[in-house]
């Protein structure tokens, strides 16, 4: 049996005598001591469990009456009548359809990538109908919220593949000629769509150049515009919407294209101008910090709107637009987050700024690319 130390004063003389009890052998001493021992524990163990039984007494009582006064509330619960907000007059929202990295010409072989993604001219066609489609049922669930009389429409550069890299030329489908025509034709046909079916008063297109639709393999900083596609097709659409009194274009020379929505400064680009290289954090860091460098060297934006990384993401002060070509050869080289082809869907408010932010998912999904998406999702 263990006990208790001697340096415990109430079992000293019980200590002593059994010590005594060792030297005479003396077994009758050795069991009355080792009896006094347990009564000694068992007085001290009682009171300890008397302590503990007056502090769980105590707390019985505190649970009863807590208990008792949520009994004595029982009845009278009361639901009030929830008023139903009416939408605010005078168009106080402005929706904005994104339109950016298609990569139109682009060839994606489901073989080379597991299966997660296909990509040719027919199904960046269908994808974008499906977008134009998508986007006007987001349109009407927004104005559940908001009286929408305003919508914006972004082209956010990349629509082409172009022949920046030396192997796009055996990889695209079509020559920049040709897929900046497929380009026009494609964006042509949703803005006579969203003049027909979005009940807007007023379309403002506002445009960016990409990286991929320029004409030298060089960036030229200042005169890109001279040598980009996608600038030419711009104008090109501008010209065409001239006489409709309900579209106005408002193209962009510069990397910049900065438009006052809702009283709010949105400061629409590509986004290539954000140098990443990898690490912690991802783009959000280097993004962070270029966003601050432009505000304060010149009027602070509400949000800046981009693409160029081919991910969805979404903060508070800005978004990054996915992309419609979708998962390629060259993400899953470099590890990059799998997502489906997306283009976005935002609406900004009068009183609040941003107060919605979606992806419009645009691929249709097939029962491959689930199973190759959640097998990837497992490593």
């Amino acid at each position: 049996m263990a006990k208790k130390s001697d340096s415990d004063p109430q079992f000293e003389d019980l200590d002593r005598l059994e010590r005594f009890a060792d030297l005479q052998k003396n077994e009758q001493v050795r069991k009355i001591v080792e009896l006094e021992r347990k009564l000694k524990l068992a007085e001290t163990n009682k009171k300890e469990l008397a302590s503990k039984l007056k502090v769980t007494l105590t707390d019985l009582d505190i649970a009863e009456k807590t208990l008792q006064r949520f009994s004595d509330t029982q009845g009278q619960v009361s639901a009030k009548k929830i008023k139903r907000l009416r939408r605010r007059a005078g168009g106080a929202s402005t929706a904005i359809i994104c339109l950016n990295d298609w990569h139109l010409e682009e060839h994606v072989d489901p073989a080379s990538i597991e299966g997660l993604n296909e990509f040719n001219l027919d199904i960046a066609e269908k994808r974008i109908h499906r977008v134009y489609e998508r986007a006007m049922h987001l349109l009407e669930l927004a104005r559940g919220m908001s009286n929408i009389k305003e919508l914006v429409i972004w082209l956010g550069g990349d629509l082409i593949n172009g022949y920046i890299h030396e192997e796009l030329m055996d990889g695209n489908f079509l020559g920049p000629t040709d897929a900046i025509r497929f380009a026009q034709d494609q964006i042509a046909s949703g803005l006579q769509h969203f003049l027909k079916q979005s009940k807007v008063n007023k379309i403002t297109v506002v445009t960016n150049q990409g990286n991929h639709g320029r004409s030298t393999k060089a960036k030229h900083i200042s005169t890109g515009y001279k040598t980009s596609w996608e600038y030419g097709a711009y104008l090109n659409l501008a010209d065409k919407f001239a006489n409709d009194p309900k579209i106005v274009f408002k193209v962009s020379q510069g990397y910049h294209n900065n438009l006052d929505i809702q009283g709010h400064l949105v400061r629409f680009h590509h986004g290539d101008a954000i140098r990443f290289m990898g690490g912690v954090g991802g783009v959000h860091v280097p993004l962070r910090k270029k966003i601050a460098q432009w505000n304060k060297a010149g009027r602070t934006a509400r949000l800046d709107v981009l693409g160029h990384f081919h991910q969805y993401s979404d903060d508070w002060y800005y978004i990054v637009c996915g992309c419609l070509v979708g998962y390629n050869a060259y993400a899953l080289h470099i590890g990059a987050e799998f997502q489906r082809p997306t283009q976005t869907f935002i609406v900004m408010d009068r009183d609040e700024g941003k107060v919605m932010s979606l992806p419009i998912f645009c691929a249709e999904i097939s029962k491959e690319a689930v199973e190759s998406e959640l097998a990837i999702s497992a490593l």
